[in-house]
């Protein structure tokens, strides 16, 4: 019986997952404020854009989060499938396996050159190519002759507890049916998946900075220390 239930659970769960990525790709420019780039955001460099001088498409979109780098950075360097997930559609590219909802003690260590798998059983994928603790993560991945892609996320304080999340994905390809299927096809797809994985980076680090503010507070009260 109890297997019944969760099996219904999470049809009707991966349902409303296909419901939500449908419509953010159809509402794409409502869907898209949440997540833009404002000001300078899009057009100025950001870490990760030398190792695609030349790229013929830059993707950049952005959150702002009510916790500090250091939070966030916890959620951004255990990414990847075999490892916390993407935090975005997990039964498009996590094999189904729930992203974690905690930071993962063991995960929190990442070297230039480590990979971040497409999926379960992959043995490619994004492989690590910039690390600038609490500023920037960068990955870098292809798709063999067709194109080459980076993935860059970029931490920038705004002030004492609040962040800017930057992420950009740049792309370089010679064939021009190539760029056709990236702009009209893979562009959608990646727009509201990394619209989703914004959206609950946000929530799991501001729900774990929420969760360290109260100890903090509780255990400076007991130290009879100002808060």
């Amino acid at each position: 019986m109890s297997h019944d239930v969760d099996d219904r659970r999470r049809a009707r769960r991966r349902l409303l997952d296909v419901a939500c990525f449908t419509a953010a790709i159809v509402t794409g420019s409502l869907s898209r404020r949440r997540v833009r780039p404002v000001g300078s955001e899009a057009r100025r460099a950001l870490p990760g854009d030398e190792l695609l001088p030349a790229a013929r498409g830059r993707w950049t979109h952005a959150v702002r989060i009510n916790a500090r780098p250091r939070e966030i950075w916890s959620w951004l360097v255990q990414m990847g499938c075999r490892r916390a997930g993407w935090y975005s559609y997990d039964w498009l590219d996590n094999g189904g396996i729930a992203s974690a909802s905690r930071v993962v003690p063991e995960l929190q260590s990442v070297e230039v050159g480590d990979l971040f798998a497409w999926t379960p059983t992959a043995e490619d994928g994004f492989f690590v190519a910039v690390v600038d603790p609490e500023r920037a993560l960068v990955l870098r991945g292809s798709a063999g002759p067709y194109y080459n892609v980076s993935w860059a996320f970029v931490l920038e304080p705004i002030d004492q507890t609040s962040t800017r999340l930057l992420v950009r994905g740049s792309g370089d390809y010679d064939r021009v049916a190539v760029g056709v299927v990236l702009r009209f096809v893979v562009r959608p797809i990646h727009f509201a998946m990394q619209r989703k994985q914004l959206l609950n980076i946000k929530r799991r680090a501001e729900h774990s900075s929420a969760d360290w503010g109260k100890v903090r507070t509780t255990s400076a009260a007991s130290l009879g220390e100002p808060t």
